[in-house]
C-alpha cells in the first residue's frame, strides 16, 4: 500500500481527490494497526477536499468505532462542502454508536428535512436505525411509517430496531407483515434478525419454525450461523453442534461455537475447541469480543496460567492490528475480571493501569466489583470516590458488596445518595439496583423503607414485581422476614413466571410464620408444576415439618431428597432432621443418625457443631440427662459452640435436681477464661399514635 502510495506522490497525484479517495479507501481496508492514522494524515494533505473525500474519511472513522471523530470531521465538512445523501446516512450511523449523540443526530435529521434530502430511501432507513439504537424506538416507527418507499433494508432494519428494544414479538409481527401482507421476499439479514429475536426471548419453538422457512426458501447455507447461535440460547445444544458439525468449518462458526459453548456454561468444551485448532486467532480476528467470551471461560474453571497466554495473545493482536475501542474496553474490562476472580489482583490493577488510552467506566466497574469478590472493600470504596464518571452499574456494584459483608445501613445510604443525584443517572436504576436493596431491607427489616423501593420499582420500571422473577423473589422474601405475609403472597401471587427460587422463598415465607402447613401446601403445588426443589427448598419444608410437629412427613421428605433428587443433605438439613427427632422425644433415633453423621467422610468435620447442637437441645427440652452429657462432651472436645454448650449442659444437671454438677460445669466454664459477655441489644421500629 505504501508503495502505491509513495508513486502517486512522486507524480504529484496524492493531491487530487479522486485518486485521494481511492487511496484512503484502500489505507482504511487494510487491518494494519495504523492504517488509520495514515488515511487521516493523507487526508490532510489534500488542499481542496471533494464530498466523496469527506465521505470516505467520516465513514471509515464510523466503522472503526470512533463516532466522536466522525462527527467531529462532519462539523468541519459543514463550513466546506455540501453534504449528500451517503454522507448523512454514515453520520447517522454515527450518532446511533452512542446514546450521548442523540441530540446531535436529531440536529441532523433536522438538517436534512431542511437541505431537501427527503425522501430518500437510504438516508431515511439510517435514521430509523439510529432512532433505534438510541432507545427511540417511537421515533423509529414514526419515520418507518412516513417512507414513501420501502426496500427489503428498510424493512430489515425496523424489525432490528424492535429486537434490539426489547420488543421482539413486535418484530415477529413486522416480518409476518412484510411477507405476507407487504409480499417482500426476505434475505439471510430479515431471517437472520428473527431468529435474533427468538434466541432473546428464548422461543425455541418459533426459532425450529424460522430453521424450517429457510429450508423450503433455500436460504439455510446463509443463516446457518444465526440458527446456530439461535439453538446456542434457548439451550438447544444438541441442534447447534449438528449445524456445525454439517458444514464446512470457518472462523464464523468456531466464534459462535466458542461464546454459545460459554453462554451455556460449558467451558471446557469452549477451550477444548480453542485448544484443537491451529488457525484460532483467524477466529479472534474475526470477533475480537470472542476473546471475552475464552476469558469468561478460564474465569470460571480459575485456569489463570491460560488466562495469561490468552493476555498474551491479546497484547500481540492490539499492538498488529487495528481494533475498534468498544472491542478493547470489553476484551481489557475480562482481563480485570479474570485476574479478579482468579485472586490476581496485583496484574488486575496492571491490566487497568495500562489501559488508560481507553479506559472507560466498564474498566472502573470490573475493578470495584474484583476488589469486592477478594474482599477489599476500602479498595472498592476508594475507586468509586475516584471514577470520574459513574453509571448505574457502579452503583450498584458497591450496595451489592456493602449488602454482601454485611454493612447494611452503608449498603442503604448509598442507594439514597444515588437516587438523590437530580440527574437522569437515577432514573436509570435497574432492577438489580433495587434488587440489592431490598436485601437490605429483607436483613433489616425495615418494611417502611422497603415498601418505598416497591413504589420506586412500580414506578420507574413498568411491571418489574410482575414480569421480573429476581425482583419478585426479593420482594417476597423482604415482606416475609419484614412481618408482612400477606404483601409477599400478593406478589407472589402476581408473578407471571415463578422459578425454584421464588417458589422457595414463599415456602420459607410461610415457615417463618410458623404455618408449616401452608408451606408444605406450596411445596406440594411446586411439584405439580414440574419445578424441582433444590437444597435451599428442603431446608424450609424440614423446618417446616419440625414446627408443626410432621415426624413421618419430614423424614418422608428427608428420603425424598436423598432418593429421588439425589441431593447430599447438609449439615442444616441434617440439624432440622435431629431437631425434628427431638421435639417428638425420639432421641434414640437422633442419636443413631447423629452416629451415622459422624462415621460418613467429611460430614463431621464440616457439619458435626450444628447437628450436635441441635440434639443438645433436644436433650435439654427432654431432661435425658445420660445423652446430653455425652454430646456436650464431645462438643467440648471438639471446641464447638463452646460456651453455648456449657450453658445447655448446666441447664440440664440444673433441670433434673443435680445441682452440684450444674455447680461443677459452671466453674469449669469460668476456670477456660469465658464469660458471659456483654448484654446484647436489638431495636424495634414504631409508630406512635397521632392525638
Amino acid at each position: 500500500m505504501n508503495s502505491h502510495h509513495a508513486k502517486f506522490l512522486k507524480l504529484g497525484l496524492d493531491t487530487n481527490p479522486i485518486i485521494a479517495t481511492r487511496l484512503l479507501n484502500a489505507y482504511v481496508n487494510s487491518q494494519h494497526l495504523n492504517s488509520l492514522t495514515y488515511a487521516h494524515q493523507l487526508f490532510e494533505q489534500v488542499p481542496i477536499k471533494d464530498t466523496f473525500l469527506w465521505s470516505s474519511i467520516i465513514s471509515a472513522y464510523t466503522r472503526s468505532g470512533n463516532s466522536h471523530k466522525a462527527l467531529h470531521l462532519f462539523s468541519q465538512m459543514l463550513f466546506q462542502n455540501q453534504p449528500n445523501h451517503y454522507v448523512f446516512a454514515t453520520v447517522a450511523r454515527a450518532c446511533g454508536s452512542n446514546q450521548s449523540h442523540l441530540q446531535l443526530g436529531k440536529n441532523v435529521h433536522g438538517l436534512v428535512i431542511k437541505s431537501g434530502f427527503l425522501p430518500n430511501i437510504v438516508v431515511e432507513t439510517s435514521f430509523v436505525d439510529m432512532y433505534a439504537k438510541c432507545g427511540e424506538i417511537e421515533c423509529s416507527l414514526k419515520k418507518f411509517d412516513e417512507m414513501s418507499e420501502r426496500n427489503i433494508i428498510s424493512w430489515n432494519a425496523m424489525i432490528a430496531a424492535y429486537v434490539l428494544n426489547g420488543m421482539e414479538i413486535n418484530g415477529l409481527e413486522l416480518f409476518y407483515r412484510m411477507k405476507c401482507v407487504e409480499l417482500q421476499v426476505p434475505d439471510e439479514f430479515t431471517v437472520a434478525t428473527v431468529l435474533a429475536g427468538c434466541a432473546r426471548i428464548n422461543d425455541l419453538k418459533l426459532g425450529i419454525q424460522v430453521h424450517a422457512y429457510l429450508l423450503t426458501v433455500g436460504l439455510q447455507t446463509e443463516c446457518d450461523s444465526a440458527v446456530c447461535n439461535m439453538y446456542f440460547r434457548c439451550r438447544e445444544i444438541s441442534s447447534a453442534k449438528k449445524i456445525f458439525m454439517g458444514r464446512e468449518e470457518n472462523a464464523m462458526f468456531k466464534l459462535i461455537m466458542i461464546k454459545g459453548y460459554v453462554f451455556n456454561g460449558r467451558h471446557h468444551d469452549a477451550l477444548k475447541l480453542v485448544a484443537c485448532d491451529d488457525n484460532f486467532v483467524e477466529v479472534f480476528m474475526t470477533d475480537l469480543s470472542v476473546i471475552a467470551s475464552v476469558l469468561t471461560a478460564c474465569t470460571a474453571l480459575s485456569l489463570l496460567r491460560i488466562g495469561r497466554q490468552v493476555h498474551g495473545l491479546i497484547i500481540t493482536l492490539l499492538s498488529s492490528y487495528r481494533s475498534k475501542e468498544d472491542d478493547i474496553v470489553v476484551t481489557e474490562s475480562a482481563l480485570i475480571n479474570m485476574y479478579c476472580k482468579c485472586s490476581s489482583i496485583i496484574e488486575a490493577r496492571r491490566v487497568f493501569n495500562n489501559s488508560i488510552n481507553y479506559r472507560s467506566v466498564s474498566h472502573w466497574n470490573s475493578m470495584i466489583t474484583g476488589y469486592i469478590y477478594n474482599g477489599l472493600l476500602e479498595d472498592a470504596k476508594r475507586s468509586f470516590k475516584e471514577m470520574p464518571e459513574k453509571n448505574v452499574v457502579s452503583w450498584t456494584a458497591l450496595i451489592s458488596g456493602y449488602v454482601q459483608y454485611g454493612l447494611l445501613h452503608e449498603a442503604l445510604r448509598v442507594l439514597i445518595d444515588f437516587y438523590s443525584k437530580e440527574n437522569d443517572l437515577a432514573m436509570q436504576g435497574n432492577c438489580l439496583t433495587l434488587t440489592a436493596a431490598l436485601e437490605a431491607c429483607s436483613l433489616l427489616t425495615v418494611l417502611e423503607l422497603g415498601k418505598q423501593i416497591h413504589g420506586k420499582l412500580v414506578r420507574t420500571t413498568v411491571s418489574a414485581d410482575i414480569n421480573n422473577v429476581f425482583v419478585g423473589t426479593a420482594l417476597i422474601d423482604m415482606y416475609s422476614k419484614s412481618g408482612n405475609l400477606h404483601y409477599a403472597e400478593r406478589v407472589f401471587s402476581r408473578m407471571e413466571t415463578k422459578n425454584v427460587v421464588s417458589w422457595t422463598s414463599m415456602i420459607s415465607g410461610y415457615a417463618i410464620h410458623g404455618l408449616g402447613f401452608r408451606a408444605l401446601e406450596a411445596f406440594e403445588q411446586m411439584l405439580e408444576m414440574g419445578i424441582e426443589p433444590n437444597l435451599v427448598t428442603f431446608i424450609s419444608v424440614l423446618s417446616s415439618c419440625r414446627h408443626c410437629g410432621l415426624i413421618v412427613e419430614g423424614m418422608q421428605y428427608f428420603k425424598l431428597m436423598k432418593d429421588k433428587y439425589g441431593m447430599v443433605p447438609r449439615g442444616d438439613h441434617y440439624a432440622c432432621v435431629i431437631d425434628l427427632l427431638g421435639r417428638a422425644g425420639r432421641l434414640d433415633e437422633a442419636w443413631s443418625l447423629l452416629e451415622e453423621i459422624e462415621e460418613s467422610e467429611g460430614n463431621d468435620e464440616f457439619y458435626g457443631g450444628s447437628i450436635r447442637g441441635a440434639l443438645l437441645g433436644a436433650c435439654g427440652s427432654h431432661g435425658n440427662v445420660e445423652m446430653g452429657s455425652r454430646v456436650a462432651e464431645k462438643m467440648l472436645e471438639k471446641k464447638e459452640q463452646v460456651s453455648e454448650t456449657y450453658i445447655t449442659l448446666s441447664n440440664i444437671y440444673a433441670m433434673a435436681g443435680m445441682w452440684d454438677e450444674a455447680y461443677r460445669v459452671r466453674e469449669r466454664w469460668r476456670d477456660r477464661g469465658c464469660d458471659v459477655g456483654e448484654a446484647g441489644q436489638s431495636r424495634i421500629h414504631i409508630h406512635l399514635p397521632t392525638k
